[in-house]
């Protein structure tokens, strides 16, 4: 094979782009499109919200969305993430267009703070060096409309830390409702643009799911753009094989049925895939509770010594 050079070009890297959530080694990265999938009852709803309070604990989300169309059966499983009435909603066919209004709306008010901040800088410098009276009229008005005067003016971010927002949203017990039917509501188009809406703050997904593959399961276009999965134990075995088949994973059949087999012996336990690991050694776990490590990946450590 003979090799002969090319002229290259310069090739310029965009300056705006998604916002990314800095997570800690053990933790997923954000923003992800999580799918829990598993038979009525095996734990879903549990589990996704115990990912999701750790995240808000941590730091990772400030607000998160839950459609669902059975929030007051589960109310005692989904309290622990501290969502606000507002923010619960029925499984409708525009319900996703009013979640991005949120993001929207969520990214416009960030940066009207942003600008108000620059804007609260230049008041205190104007009153540190002259009388309020010496400022001219038109700068006073601007100070006054923004509440600067004001004896309890908060000039504080509502989430506390100065960052863009952090979002997610929930979608439980959907199955055959109009968000996830009708192609009218958005949902592939959601899930392949979820981390560019809002003019790139994003948002993560978590999407609860009796079936991944199958016929009446998770559409291709989402299932090909999934990062993280939670695969609960179903009868249908041929369904477990096939999720191996389908996602390409860089590890034998006899890895695959083994680590099956022994993250669904325990009751309502999962076996968790990163599609996307920091590290090869990471991409599997029991659960939440350790990595799994098959023989195929075990010499594919990225982790710094």
């Amino acid at each position: 094979m003979k090799i002969k050079p090319i002229n290259r070009y310069k090739t310029h890297l965009p300056k705006k782009g998604a916002f990314t959530i800095e997570t800690e080694d053990d933790f997923m990265k954000l923003h992800t499109l999580c799918i829990a999938s598993g038979k009525r009852g095996g734990g879903k709803s549990v589990a996704i919200a115990n990912l999701v309070k750790t995240a808000k604990d941590k730091g990772y989300f400030d607000r998160v969305y839950l459609i669902t169309p059975t929030y007051a059966s589960n109310k005692s499983i989904w309290d622990i993430c501290d969502i606000q009435e507002e923010d619960i909603y029925e499984p409708t066919v525009n319900v996703l267009k009013t979640i991005q209004q949120n993001v929207e709306a969520e990214k416009e008010e960030w940066e009207t703070f942003l600008k108000r901040k620059e804007l609260y800088k230049k008041y205190k410098k104007d009153i540190a060096n002259k009388p309020i009276e010496m400022i001219k009229g038109e700068q006073l008005i601007e100070y006054m409309d923004h509440g600067f005067l004001d004896f309890d003016f908060n000039d504080k971010w509502k989430y506390g830390k100065e960052r863009p927002p952090r979002l997610a949203v929930i979608i439980d017990d959907s199955m055959g409702t109009d968000v996830m039917t009708k192609r009218t509501a958005g949902l592939t188009n959601l899930c392949i643009r979820h981390r560019h809406i809002g003019d790139g703050l994003g948002i993560s997904i978590f999407m609860l799911v009796q079936s991944y593959c199958s016929r009446d399961g998770i559409a291709r276009p989402i299932r090909e753009n999934t990062t993280h999965l939670l695969l609960f134990k179903i009868n249908d075995q041929n369904q477990i094989k096939k999720v191996k088949e389908e996602c390409d994973l860089p590890i034998t059949d006899e890895e695959w049925e083994q680590m099956t087999a022994y993250t669904h012996a325990i009751p309502y336990n999962y076996l968790f895939i990163d599609f996307s690991p920091k590290c090869e050694t990471k991409r599997f776990r029991n659960g939440n509770f350790e990595y799994l490590i098959p023989d195929s990946l075990k010499d594919k450590c990225c982790c710094k010594k």
